[in-house]
């Protein structure tokens, strides 16, 4: 990925938008949407921001929380994803929205927001303390933030494999792991009451395909689109025996880590 802030965005938000139809709407994503709404404290009646929306794995929780009283609306750098999740907000009747934006210039009014939430996004912005600040300054006093990063994603396994195998497995440069990392980092955008978490959970994969499938759905699909048919076939044989570790009678049962982090505006 290259070191100039306007190419990497340009390239984030292309790469996204052709993972849009296949993105994870059901797995992870959802699982710690839900946890990330429930960690910060969303109520009915608020006024919440969802930095990176994705597919809406934060975005509709948090407006099934907020209720018809409420008012949550989302942003994402991939115009592709906006309009996959705009749709599906729209056939699932659900009122909130998702326009192109970018999360280190948000064009919202001072304290705007009761909330603000990125689930794993935190790690695309080149400047990433200058998006923590306009998160920050969108938040009313007292606002919550509730962000989330991968300690250990769905395709950890996928991510030892290819390495082990010379095969490089392209991470965004912002990628944080440590929890100490992640709240010196909220500290130093101005945040108070700095909290983290590291939630994991095991997610089923009834075979290698359903895992291959799912990391497909995934920012992985970079690193596997990049191998050859004769690559391709070496690393999933070498996945099916690092994946053995967590079979059982109906398939696979693979834990995923991530930190979820809240903090006072």
């Amino acid at each position: 990925m290259t070191d100039n802030p306007a190419e990497r965005k340009a390239q984030v938000a292309a790469q996204f938008s052709r993972l849009a139809p296949d993105y994870d709407v059901s797995g992870c994503f959802i699982y710690f949407g839900r946890r990330l709404v429930e960690a910060v404290g969303v109520e009915p009646g608020q006024r919440v921001l969802d930095v990176a929306s994705g597919r809406g794995a934060v975005l509709f929780p948090a407006a099934e929380r907020v209720g018809p009283g409420g008012h949550v609306e989302g942003i994402d750098l991939a115009e592709g994803m906006v309009a996959a999740v705009n749709a599906d907000a729209a056939r699932r009747g659900i009122a909130a929205r998702v326009q192109v934006l970018d999360a280190e210039h948000l064009d919202f009014p001072d304290a705007s927001f009761d909330r603000v939430l990125c689930g794993f996004g935190i790690m695309f912005p080149p400047d990433q303390t200058r998006a923590l600040s306009e998160m920050r300054r969108v938040l009313r006093p007292g606002g919550r933030l509730g962000l989330s990063t991968w300690r250990d994603p769905e395709s950890h396994d996928l991510t030892l494999v290819l390495r082990d195998m010379g095969h490089a497995f392209l991470r965004p440069p912002g990628w944080i792991t440590e929890p100490d990392v992640l709240c010196e980092l909220l500290t130093g955008a101005g945040f108070s009451d700095v909290q983290d978490v590291a939630d994991t959970h095991l997610f089923h994969h009834a075979d290698l395909d359903a895992y291959w499938q799912s990391a497909m759905g995934t920012g992985a699909r970079r690193s596997i689109e990049a191998l050859d048919a004769d690559q391709t076939v070496r690393v999933r044989a070498a996945l099916a025996e690092q994946l053995a570790q967590y079979q059982q009678a109906d398939g696979y049962h693979v834990p995923a880590t991530a930190l979820i982090a809240t903090a006072s505006r």
